[in-house]
């Protein structure tokens, strides 16, 4: 890669990472369609800049940044011990939230960390095991696992998404817990047998 196309995936990673603080500053407070449109229009800038300058291997990448910063502004909140940030204009008449563990800090801190480590890396190895599951059904039995492998890659990403959503739409942090470690047995099972 010359170094135009390092300083094209610099600005791709730079127009993503605006185009995520937009939708999330649009998420925070609803109601800014210009936000919202300015967020997405960064995110497609940045996947266009970043096809331009390397290709298939220039998205991939600037996709990871991406997703780190999602990460970034979905963790912060959580290990400060909070839900993630709701307004009131969605909260439809619901008693405002409280800390997650009864208001003492070191505890809700504690709780936002076990929140974050079953939604962030816990998920990530269930995706990843299930993933592996599926290349096993999806590779051919001769010529190139290729395409198999691709399909695999992509399965991971979206089911580390699903994973992290649906665990986090438990409420129970125990029941998260039970949830995540068997969902973790199955997709091991779906790997290794």
């Amino acid at each position: 890669m010359t170094m135009s196309d390092w300083i094209m995936l610099s600005m791709a990673g730079a127009l993503g990472l605006g185009g995520l603080g937009a939708l999330y500053l649009a998420w925070k407070r609803p109601g800014h369609a210009l936000m919202l449109s300015a967020g997405w229009a960064l995110l497609m800038g940045a996947v266009l800049v970043a096809l331009v300058a390397n290709g298939d291997r220039g998205v991939a990448q600037v996709s990871v940044v991406i997703m780190a910063g999602a990460t970034a502004l979905f963790a912060v909140p959580m290990f400060a011990g909070i839900a993630a940030p709701v307004p009131a204009a969605r909260s439809r008449g619901r008693a405002p939230r409280r800390p997650m563990a009864g208001g003492h800090p070191v505890m809700a801190g504690l709780s936002g960390l076990c929140t974050f480590m079953i939604t962030g890396p816990v998920a990530g190895i269930i995706a990843l095991l299930a993933s592996a599951g599926l290349f096993k059904l999806l590779r051919p039995a001769d010529g190139s696992p290729a395409t198999a492998g691709a399909i695999a890659i992509i399965a991971a990403v979206l089911l580390w998404a699903v994973i992290s959503v649906l665990l986090l739409i438990e409420p129970r942090g125990w029941r998260r817990a039970v949830y995540a470690a068997l969902a973790l047995v199955a997709a091991a099972l779906s790997a290794f047998i």
